[in-house]
């Protein structure tokens, strides 16, 4: 039988008034036995009104069509009328056209104001983002994609008792424990579940649900790695990435919908008005879309390292294992294999990104071990013998290219 873990929230839960009430301070302002973050708080004028994500995931399909038909609808319209009737109406539209600006920038002013609204700070990163949906909105919704995954995966559950299962488990507690400052922890049912499969991935719930797969597991060499896993995780939950790329969505839903109703609207036929409306999806994931949910990835790795950090785990493994990730896809390559998609056609950034841009970060990461008292690391650094390999693939690949010619 598979029990959810639910951690140390229950063994903790005394705390839990207490914490949440207390406030986040700088780094500077730690004291010496257990670190916090710091989260930059801003003030709102008013309170934002949310939006049921049911209602937004029955409209967001709806509001296209309808741009679509009231496009195609004023095209045919137009075509249908006489020159007469449209130099009439031309001329119409021209003398009352500082009518028509005047209410198209009320308009701009409204969505504007509604946006503004709606620009909340991001927990630990003060990043200001846009948000119309809640994570508690999220919350149910996540609880029952839960039980789908279980019920989907339900004969390939590892039991509790599983050393894996123990080992995520183990260095899970650890990084609740050593983060039990942040308030967000304690709206979360932080669970584990671990899946008997080779997929390689994890990834987590609104609710605090953790998934991970045998594959991500089969690629964690120690704790240390499976913390940078769990932690960059967590921090997706404790960010309300969930609820932020919802929102985002959303907003470039409603962003299209003018374009989408100008295209159908002007282009003379059907064919070349869904051609037009492809490219116009293509180019707004391409620049938009993907952008940013590469962004919410480097933030949840940033996070993540802290996390780890705290906790006093050897961050440059982190490092490491991107590193790994990044030479098994060369490897890949070489047998012709397919690997990760190019980073701009990705959600994620490339291996070889998140590898650079958490050595980039790898100073403050382990000056905040260092501040927690964290015991000191070995001289063996894991990030060399990756280094060496990859060092070794760009030198070997090419010959092999110019061998086969």
């Amino acid at each position: 039988m598979f029990v959810r873990y639910t951690g140390i929230l229950k063994t903790c839960s005394s705390l839990k008034q207490i914490i949440r009430r207390a406030p986040l301070v700088p780094l500077s302002h730690c004291d010496a036995h257990r670190c916090v973050m710091y989260s930059s708080r801003l003030l709102h004028t008013s309170s934002p009104r949310y939006v049921n994500p049911l209602f937004v995931a029955l409209l967001r399909p709806l509001s296209k069509v309808a741009a679509i038909l009231v496009g195609r609808g004023f095209r045919k319209w137009w075509q249908s009328l006489p020159q007469k009737k449209k130099k009439l109406l031309l001329q119409h539209l021209f003398r009352n056209k500082y009518k028509y600006i005047i209410g198209s920038i009320v308009v701009n002013s409204a969505s504007y104001s509604y946006y503004e609204t709606h620009m909340v700070p991001a927990p630990l990163t003060g990043r200001r983002r846009f948000m119309v949906f809640t994570p508690d909105q999220l919350f149910t919704i996540s609880q029952h994609t839960y039980s789908e995954e279980v019920s989907q995966y339900g004969h390939l559950l590892m039991p509790e008792n599983h050393p894996m299962v123990y080992q995520v488990k183990r260095v899970g507690n650890r990084l609740l424990q050593a983060n039990n400052n942040i308030p967000q922890l304690y709206t979360k049912s932080w669970t584990v579940t671990l899946i008997d499969h080779p997929t390689v991935n994890c990834y987590v719930l609104p609710s605090g649900d953790i998934v991970m797969f045998r594959g991500m597991m089969d690629l964690l060499e120690n704790d240390d790695q499976v913390a940078a896993v769990v932690a960059h995780e967590m921090s997706h939950a404790i960010l309300e990435h969930a609820s932020e790329q919802l929102s985002h969505g959303y907003l470039l839903d409603v962003i299209i919908l003018l374009p989408l109703a100008v295209i159908w609207a002007f282009i003379p036929s059907d064919g070349l008005a869904l051609v037009t409306q492809w490219f116009l999806n293509q180019v707004m994931k391409i620049f938009l879309q993907l952008p940013y949910a590469r962004n919410l990835e480097e933030e949840a790795d940033s996070v993540g390292l802290k996390l780890a950090a705290k906790a006093c785990f050897d961050v440059r493994e982190a490092s490491a294992f991107w590193g790994k990730m990044s030479v098994l896809d060369k490897l890949k390559e070489r047998k012709g294999e397919r690997s990760e998609d190019p980073a701009w056609l990705s959600t994620h950034p490339s291996n070889v990104e998140r590898q650079d841009n958490i050595n980039a970060q790898m100073e403050e990461a382990l000056s905040i071990r260092n501040f927690c008292l964290c015991p000191k690391l070995s001289d063996r650094d894991p990030r060399h013998t990756i280094a060496m390999l990859q060092e070794q693939l760009m030198n070997v690949v090419p010959t092999n290219k110019s061998a086969s010619k």
